[in-house]
């Protein structure tokens, strides 16, 4: 037994906090971001470039503008 007990009418999606939001949504914004830009783009570089600025962004939030609370 794992000693953790879940009420009845508690989700898993109640238990998601906002950073474990933020590393699914950084690849996420990566793949995006690579994918629109490379049906623009020839080549890697700007792709690279801009999903590597929105993953960026996601990182930046996380860090500094809501960083995570102390247990």
């Amino acid at each position: 037994m794992s000693g953790r007990h879940r009420s009845a009418e508690s989700s898993a999606l109640d238990e998601i906090e906002r950073a474990d939001l933020l590393l699914l949504a950084i690849p996420l914004a990566f793949c995006a971001a690579y994918a629109a830009a490379s049906l623009v783009a020839r080549g890697y570089t700007v792709p690279v470039a801009g999903g590597s600025l929105a993953a960026g962004a996601l990182v930046v939030d996380g860090l500094f503008v809501n960083p995570p609370d102390e247990a």
